[in-house]
């Protein structure tokens, strides 16, 4: 993904922490703290697109809580936010749920719950503003209240975020005529996530989440380069979070693709013949070798592939 804050912010003057908080304060009703020994030069940029509002920020080590009231111009009521991710780890929490986001995580939620917003080191985003009403008359009524994760797998959501990032880098030296045609499009887009929001069941929660993960990597056993960082950018999470809720699991990523690709060999191999070779099973399930594979395999099922695959059932020789 380009880096659509660097983009925005290239040629505006950096701010005084004073000035920071201020603005802060002023556009978000929100009140910054600065975490202390980080490096940052405090830049932002903000405009409008039509009833779209950007504003792409450096973010590093700061931490942003929620105070009362509407906002600026009712925003908190009138609005939905989208916040989108060029890099870093930023944590969100609100009405008692959390969530830590990774490079190119998309998150819909509503500002005007209260929320606190923490984020790490070299840690850079975009907060969109979306008109209720403008959804509403496209037949999107949102009624729910909670944050929602984009489907980082999902090439639509892949695709939206790859429009919102080129808005971002470039909407504020747009023309007002070609301002508010992307503003048209990209609300119109906007689809592509309020349709999974307004859904009976909803990938939103911690166990979902890590549903969905298990799930990428059964698709993906074959993969020999994936790992850790490889699952959390498909989920939209960062490392740390993923790491925790396999944790919490009883098991790490790296284990459970393990198991996956030991399970799939194993089916293989109950329902292949001896002339399949050994090295194919082994490339199949992403082993990089067929001795390391069968080491692995050895250790886990206290027999050797060969075996398996000679005492297959008989039902599976036919």
């Amino acid at each position: 993904m380009m880096h659509f804050v660097k983009q925005a912010t290239q040629d505006k003057s950096a701010k005084t922490k004073g000035e920071w908080c201020d603005l802060v304060r002023r556009n978000w009703s929100m009140e910054c703290e600065f975490e202390t020994g980080v490096t940052r030069e405090l830049l932002t940029a903000s405009w409008y697109m039509g009833d779209l509002r950007f504003e792409a920020a450096e973010l590093s080590g700061q931490q942003w809580t929620w105070t009362p009231g509407p906002g600026l111009d009712d925003w908190r009521k009138n609005t939905l936010l989208l916040f989108l991710i060029e890099s870093g780890t930023i944590e969100i929490e609100q009405d008692g749920d959390q969530v830590e986001l990774g490079e190119g995580s998309l998150l819909l939620f509503d500002g005007s719950i209260k929320y606190t917003q923490t984020a790490r080191d070299d840690s850079r985003g975009m907060i969109l503003r979306v008109s209720k009403a403008s959804l509403e008359t496209r037949g999107k009524v949102l009624s729910s209240r909670e944050m929602f994760v984009a489907d980082a797998t999902s090439p639509d959501v892949a695709l939206l975020k790859s429009l919102i990032a080129g808005a971002a880098a470039y909407g504020e030296q747009c023309s007002s005529y070609g301002a508010r045609l992307v503003a048209e499009h990209l609300t119109d887009l906007m689809e592509i996530v309020t349709d999974d929001l307004t859904a009976p069941k909803r990938v939103t929660s911690s166990d979902a989440l890590l549903k969905q993960a298990k799930r990428f990597i059964e698709r993906n056993v074959a993969n020999e380069q994936i790992d850790i960082d490889f699952v959390a950018a498909a989920m939209g999470v960062s490392r740390r979070y993923l790491t925790k809720l396999f944790e919490r699991d009883g098991s790490s990523v790296m284990r459970y693709l393990l198991q996956q690709r030991l399970a799939r060999a194993n089916k293989l191999l109950t329902n292949s013949d001896d002339r399949v070779r050994i090295s194919d099973i082994a490339w199949q399930c992403g082993f990089v070798s067929a001795a390391h594979f069968s080491r692995t395999f050895k250790k886990h099922y206290g027999t050797s592939p060969t075996t398996i695959q000679r005492v297959r059932p008989a039902h599976s020789a036919k």
